[in-house]
């Protein structure tokens, strides 16, 4: 079911990447070709007979180089369950590939099924060396009374790297409200805590350098030898700067399958390397919904 529709000036390369093709044409007229794509995205609910196969591919993206180490079809049934509250952004229709979708998972009425378990045993692994941040997250993702628990949900999140930031403030505010408006909305998505797991990535140089090119480089390095380098941080997700700064806890952490050779083929265009890491966040409910707000205010849609 089609939701809203919204015209953007997108970013998304829709033109080819063939070596012959870039040879023949001008190298002058490079900037001048440059042009925007006008690109309409429609919102839809999530739809399990057409979403099921992209769900797992936004999932293996999402986790990274741990993906291995989840059952991605058992939280892709899971996000895609009837009745899920969500939506998908596609281009061509209900039954396209979507370019970005975003749901929320009821962790506590899940926590017997397997795919929940490993998530669990994963995060919890991940945050032993922070304390407070490992004994909140105990609390609230062991198996306990129910009626007198915190509930949590968890929030799936992810896209084509090139989406527009714009598109992802209607899609929160739209997962808000369907989570208000839900059938059972009480009992299914009435939630205490979020947490987003999500991935941030640092700026490595991109190749080891050489004894010989020492004194060559002495000249363009801004940090003495003897200090540590600056670690410099970025997003995938834009949006999740806004999460952190509201989050009860949030922290960094190295993917268990880091693959390290593969840092220097991320390059983006400069002499940096991307060393993608995992992101895990809790806010509470009502500092997501300030994370809303500010998202609509800091990337308005066009």
């Amino acid at each position: 079911m089609s939701k809203r529709q919204i015209e953007s000036d997108s970013d998304i390369d829709v033109s080819s990447t063939d070596e012959s093709d870039t040879e023949q044409q001008p190298q002058e007229n490079d900037v001048d070709m440059e042009e925007t794509v006008n690109v309409d995205f429609d919102f839809f609910d999530l739809n399990p007979e057409v979403d099921f196969h992209a769900t797992k591919n936004f999932l293996r993206q999402l986790f990274g180089d741990d993906h291995n180490e989840f059952d991605i079809s058992g939280l892709s049934d899971l996000i895609l369950t009837k009745n899920s509250v969500g939506t998908s952004i596609k281009t061509e229709g209900e039954q396209s590939d979507p370019f970005a979708l975003l749901s929320v998972v009821n962790i506590t009425n899940n926590l017997s099924q397997p795919s929940i378990k490993k998530l669990i045993d994963y995060i919890l692994k991940k945050t032993k060396n922070q304390m407070e941040f490992n004994i909140t997250l105990k609390k609230l993702l062991q198996p306990k009374d129910q009626k007198k628990s915190s509930r949590i949900g968890l929030i799936i999140s992810e896209r084509l790297i090139n989406m527009p930031i714009e598109v992802v403030p209607p899609m929160y505010k739209m997962l808000l409200e369907e989570m208000r408006k839900a059938e059972d909305a009480n009992e299914r998505f009435e939630f205490d805590y979020f947490l987003v797991v999500s991935k941030v990535y640092q700026l490595v140089d991109a190749v080891e350098k050489d004894d010989d090119d020492e004194e060559k480089n002495k000249k363009k390095r801004k940090t003495p030898k003897h200090e540590p380098k600056p670690i410099e941080m970025d997003y995938f997700h834009l949006e999740d700067q806004i999460l952190e700064q509201n989050a009860l806890y949030k922290g960094i952490f190295d993917y268990n399958n880091k693959n390290k050779q593969e840092t220097d083929s991320r390059r983006v265009f400069t002499d940096y390397g991307i060393d993608p890491k995992l992101s895990i966040i809790l806010l509470s409910k009502d500092n997501l919904a300030k994370s809303v707000k500010e998202m609509q205010e800091q990337f308005p849609a066009p």
